[in-house]
C-alpha cells in the first residue's frame, strides 16, 4: 500500500506539472492551473444510508421549510422573487442549500420550490446584465420589520447567487445559465471599475474569492478572454 500511495502521488504530480487537462468534466483551462480533481456534476452521486438519512431530515426541517417558518424573509414577498421584502444575503444563503437538497435527493417538490427564485434571476435580468431585486425606493416601498431591504444592489449577495446558478447548471444542463453569466459577468467588467466591490458593503471585498470562483468556472466552459480581465479586478479588488 505504501508504495502505491507514492505512486499515485508521483503520478498527480506529474499531471499538474504537465498541465494534463480532464476532458470530461468542467476543469481548469489553460492559462489556469490545471487540477488534479475536480467535483462531479450535482446529482451524479445519490446519498445511501446515515448520509441519506440525513438528507431527509434536513428535507423535513429548516431546509425544506424556511419559506414558511421564517416567511418574512424567505416567503413569497422575498426580493429575489421580485417582492419588497429582504433583497440581500438569507434568500440566496438558503437557496444555496435548498437546491443541492432538492437535486441529490431527486425531489419534485424541493426541485419546484428552488427553481422558482432560479427562474426569477434568469428571467428578470436587465438587458445590460444586471440581476437582483429592484433597488429599495421609499417612496413606494414599505419598510418590513426584520428584513434586509436596502441593500439590493450590494455584489455580495449575488456571488451567493451565482454559485446557486451553477450548482444549477450542473444538475440540468439549463443553457440559459451560460447566457446569464455572460450577460452579468460583461456587466461586472464594465461597472466596477466606477463601483468597486466595496461600494455598498465590505463583505463583497471580504468575499471576491467567490465571485473569482464562477467566473473561472464559467471561463472553463467558454474560454472567452475577457473573464481573465474581469478576474484580475475582482482580484485586485478583494481584501488581501
Amino acid at each position: 500500500m505504501k508504495y502505491l500511495y507514492v505512486f499515485l502521488m508521483v503520478i498527480t504530480t506529474l499531471l499538474v506539472q504537465g498541465q494534463s487537462r480532464n476532458q470530461h468534466y468542467i476543469t481548469n483551462q489553460a492559462p489556469l492551473i490545471a487540477q488534479p480533481y475536480t467535483p462531479l456534476p450535482l446529482g451524479s452521486i445519490k446519498p445511501e444510508g446515515w448520509l441519506k438519512k440525513m438528507l431527509l431530515t434536513q428535507k423535513e426541517g429548516l431546509t425544506g421549510h424556511l419559506d414558511s417558518v421564517y416567511s418574512v424573509v424567505c416567503g413569497p414577498n422575498n426580493g429575489w422573487l421580485g417582492g419588497s421584502g429582504d433583497s440581500w444575503e438569507r434568500g440566496p444563503y438558503w437557496i444555496d442549500g435548498l437546491l443541492p437538497l432538492a437535486y441529490i435527493l431527486d425531489d419534485p417538490k424541493l426541485i419546484a420550490k428552488a427553481k422558482e427564485w432560479v427562474e426569477w434571476s434568469l428571467t428578470k435580468q436587465r438587458p445590460d446584465g444586471y440581476f437582483g431585486p429592484i433597488p429599495f425606493d421609499e417612496k413606494t416601498m414599505k419598510k418590513i420589520k426584520g428584513t434586509q431591504q436596502t441593500m439590493s444592489e450590494d455584489w455580495w449577495p449575488k456571488m451567493v447567487m451565482l454559485k446557486v446558478m451553477q450548482q444549477y447548471y450542473t444538475a440540468t444542463n439549463d443553457k440559459r445559465v451560460l447566457s446569464f453569466f455572460d450577460k452579468y459577468f460583461r456587466y461586472q467588467l464594465a461597472t466596477l471599475p466606477t463601483k468597486p466591490l466595496g461600494k455598498w458593503t465590505y463583505w463583497a471585498e471580504q468575499r471576491g474569492g467567490d465571485n473569482l470562483q464562477i467566473v473561472y468556472w464559467y471561463y472553463n466552459i467558454c474560454k472567452d478572454k475577457y473573464l481573465l480581465d474581469l478576474a484580475e479586478i475582482i482580484h485586485k479588488q478583494t481584501f488581501d
